[in-house]
């Protein structure tokens, strides 16, 4: 008995051209935007140094010196916008992981050590159980845990912050959860928080819009799955999966 191939031979060289293809787009992209952010960076610190020139010598103008201190602060949210978005086009990138063992309770005293001062000023409690070691790029994952404990310092409620950090296991991966007891979201908005630029609270609570963007990426680059559960009153959840 014979069987023709064929079709099924050109299919997967038709799917393995277009995945190529996709990895070249994807590539490129990560590079614009690199790019593009880098070279944001210089034209904006020569605006920096001119309004903070006229801010000194018109420092007894008081509308002049309200005006300056407008474009100081603009310019200092777009630098932070533009650090953001180079953190963002490096994520993910298969050049950039460094995948070797580590212990994620290494990586949580590494990430509480960066936000020691805000865990401070805020009166926060932060508890976790028991952490496994898995196969992960330590810098991104200290990035991770970083922008989710953040998050929950940032959209806080009245009562001080209580966060734990959470973990299950089952027979092919580890569950994490950064569970808090904030302002919790609304189910509606629950998806849409992982995109770029996406924010629930304008100006109120400082921040660009992509640290869920960037944790959504990490997750993804490790072959794990991020979500968030929440009633929208009583805290939230943010879980994520790490493959064993």
């Amino acid at each position: 008995a014979f069987v023709d191939v064929t079709e099924r031979k050109r299919a997967e060289r038709a799917l393995e051209q277009s995945v190529q293809a996709l990895k070249k787009v994807n590539e490129e992209l990560q590079q614009f935007a690199y790019a593009a952010s880098h070279d944001l960076q210089e034209p904006l610190r020569t605006i920096a140094s001119y309004a903070q020139l006229l801010a000194r010598k018109y420092k007894d103008d008081h509308d002049a010196s309200e005006y300056t201190g407008f474009i100081v602060d603009g310019v200092n949210r777009m630098n932070t916008l533009i650090r953001d978005l180079l953190t963002y086009s490096r994520v993910g990138a298969s050049t950039q992981l460094k995948r070797r063992p580590i212990s994620l309770a290494g990586v949580l005293q590494w990430c509480l050590l960066n936000l020691e001062r805000s865990v401070h000023e805020h009166k926060a409690t932060v508890t976790h159980d028991e952490l496994p070691e898995v196969i992960a790029d330590e810098v991104q994952m200290v990035q991770l845990f970083q922008n989710l404990i953040s998050n929950s310092l940032k959209y806080r409620s009245d009562q001080p912050p209580l966060i734990q950090v959470v973990c299950e296991e089952n027979d092919n991966e580890y569950l994490i959860s950064v569970r808090d007891n904030g302002v919790g979201i609304e189910p509606q908005y629950q998806k849409q928080i992982f995109g770029v630029f996406k924010r629930l609270h304008g100006r109120d609570v400082p921040g660009t819009g992509i640290g869920l963007a960037i944790c959504r990426k990490i997750v993804e680059s490790h072959d794990g799955r991020i979500w968030v559960e929440s009633d929208g009153k009583n805290g939230s959840s943010f879980r994520f999966s790490l493959p064993k």
